[in-house]
């Protein structure tokens, strides 16, 4: 069943940040304020988006968490917890304890990086995709990256960060953004050996592999070079494809992609680093690190960067403790093939542990 990706019944606001001066898009769900002031007790759920995606992406997820009588509140990612902290407070919803962080992609770096630095406000937090980034004293080295994952899972997990920080990628990707669509939303199956498709995995699809974890690859495709000449993906079956590609096509060739690089050029040139530092600092005998409150995680079979193992160094540390961790049969862009089931995930998780009286 096709879910329509509707905001109509969404209030759109914007507010201006200090002391960047940048402007934030967000929305409100329905009956907003009324549910927050009648109902202080209960949370609100903050949503962030990732990359490259928009508030829309949420559309077929809020059905579900709608019903459970939260205050569901939608955002239009950027990268600044204070920023966040204010459009909160703005909104009112900025009691101690009140917010539950949900963020997929880099929506869920933001979340985490929300909770370890406004962690008084948050009751629980939820991670899609991208499993707790463990703060690290050390300078990020993309090359170094590339090797250690590929040793410990056999591929280069960060290959598609030399597009991404290459100077002209932001240039290349708006013209040619049918061709980056099919990039995250593409499908090729892997074959059993003697069979059809590609190599390595039977039946599974390898096309996130193929295009993010192998060095070179994502730009042959998306300028229609080498192998990838007068050649296109199969699409994913999603219900909604052609929509919510000429969604995707309208809003990049409108915005660009300068601004959402940033989250690439900022963690490969370390300019949060003093910040990381700060967090792996002890405070007394607390860890700053230390995730306290309940935690969600759901990983998904078809993500080869997003792993759904990744949860296990976290635990291994002894930095999260009460973590539900869930899998969904999806790719890395759920919300655009299975959003209901995610949406079951989430809402089930939140009934269980906060169960509004």
């Amino acid at each position: 069943m096709a879910v329509a990706m509707d905001l109509s019944n969404f209030t759109h606001k914007s507010l201006i940040t200090t002391p960047h001066r940048l402007t934030y898009s967000y929305y409100l769900s329905p009956f907003f304020q009324q549910q927050t002031t009648e109902n202080p007790s209960n949370p609100a759920i903050l949503l962030l988006h990732g990359f490259p995606d928009q508030a829309a992406m949420w559309s077929g997820v809020v059905p579900s968490l709608l019903q459970l009588g939260y205050a569901s509140y939608r955002y239009n990612y950027r990268d600044q917890a204070a920023s966040l902290a204010q459009i909160l407070e703005h909104e009112n919803v900025a009691s101690d304890g009140r917010i539950i962080p949900c963020g997929h992609d880099w929506g869920s770096a933001t979340a985490q990086r929300f909770y370890l630095y406004h962690r008084h406000l948050c009751r629980g937090l939820i991670l899609l995709s991208l499993a707790y980034q463990i703060p690290s004293p050390k300078p990020f080295n993309l090359e170094e990256q590339n090797a250690a994952t590929s040793k410990r899972f056999g591929y280069p997990q960060w290959a598609y960060w030399e597009f991404f920080t290459a100077p002209d990628a932001p240039e290349t990707m708006r013209h040619n953004l049918e061709r980056f669509w099919d990039v995250n939303n593409g499908f090729q199956p892997g074959k059993a050996e003697g069979g059809n498709g590609v190599e390595g995995e039977d039946g599974r699809d390898v096309w996130m592999r193929e295009m993010f974890c192998e060095s070179g690859s994502m730009r042959a495709y998306i300028e229609g070079t080498g192998k990838y000449k007068d050649w296109t993906v199969q699409p994913k079956k999603y219900p909604n494809w052609q929509q919510e590609k000429e969604r995707f096509v309208q809003r990049f060739s409108r915005d660009g992609f300068e601004g959402p690089v940033c989250y690439y050029l900022s963690l490969k040139g370390n300019t949060m680093l003093e910040d990381e530092k700060w967090l792996c600092e002890r405070e007394g005998q607390e860890d700053r690190r230390r995730i306290d409150v309940p935690l969600l995680f759901v990983g998904q079979t078809g993500d080869w960067v997003c792993r759904t193992d990744l949860m296990k160094d976290a635990k291994d540390q002894g930095l999260v403790n009460d973590v539900t961790e869930k899998v969904l049969d999806a790719g890395h862009w759920w919300a655009y093939e299975k959003p209901q089931d995610m949406g079951g995930i989430i809402a089930d998780w939140l009934k269980e542990r906060f169960p509004i009286k």
